[in-house]
Parts: C-alpha cells; sequence; structure tokens
C-alpha cells in the first residue's frame, strides 16, 4: 500500500506569520526600554511600533520565502497579509487609528514581506 504524500500548502506561511512575530516582538522590546528610559512621548512610541511591524513583516516573507522556495514575490505578498491581518483586527478593537494609518500599516506590511520573500527565495 503507498502512502499518500502530504500537501502542506500553509505551513511557509504559518512558519513565515510565527517567526514575523517572534521578530517583532523582539524588535519592539528593546525599543519599549529605550522609551521607557527615555521617558518619550506617546508618538515616538508609535514610531517605534512601525518599525517593529517593518522588520516582523521581513522576516515574515523571508521565512516564507526560505520554506517554499519558489514564487518569493507572491509568497511574502500573501504571508505580509496574513502578518498584517491579526494586527489590523487588533488595531480596530483596542486603537483609535485612522482608515489611512491602517491601509499604511497593511501596505507597509505586504511590501516588506514581498521584499523578504524574494530575498528568502534567492538564498
Amino acid at each position: 500500500m503507498r502512502r499518500q504524500k502530504r500537501n502542506y500548502r500553509f505551513k511557509p506561511y504559518l512558519i513565515g506569520v510565527l517567526s514575523g512575530y517572534a521578530a517583532m516582538v523582539l524588535t519592539i522590546l528593546p525599543a519599549a526600554l529605550i522609551l521607557t528610559l527615555m521617558k518619550s512621548a506617546a508618538k515616538t512610541a508609535g514610531a517605534a511600533a512601525v518599525i517593529a511591524m517593518m522588520a516582523g513583516g521581513f522576516v515574515c516573507g523571508k521565512t516564507a520565502g526560505f520554506v517554499r522556495q519558489k514564487d518569493g514575490l507572491k509568497t511574502g505578498f500573501l504571508c505580509g497579509l496574513a502578518f498584517a491581518v491579526p494586527m489590523t483586527i487588533f488595531t480596530l478593537i483596542f486603537g483609535d487609528s485612522t482608515v489611512g494609518t491602517l491601509i499604511l500599516k497593511i501596505a507597509l506590511c505586504a511590501s516588506f514581506a514581498a521584499v523578504g520573500g524574494v530575498s528568502g527565495v534567492s538564498n
């Protein structure tokens, strides 16, 4: 009896999103410490969060592209959108962000993840 080959279609995306969130947390922790020590304004915290989100998006796409090893731009872009969905939901529930800012954050996540996906495939 032959074993059926399992189709792990969503595995690269899941691994990419999880690694992206890990990178985002590892980026935001030092930024939060620095902002706390400097006692800076809340506007600076928003900028640090966007930088951490872009770093997480890049790592998300790069990991997904590395695991999948084909279609880096598409893989990274889709992984970036999957990376941005939970953050969008939390922003809509808890945040007071405008629609333009929300669209900008989603576009930044998707574009940095797409670049990461291309660089992940080329390794």
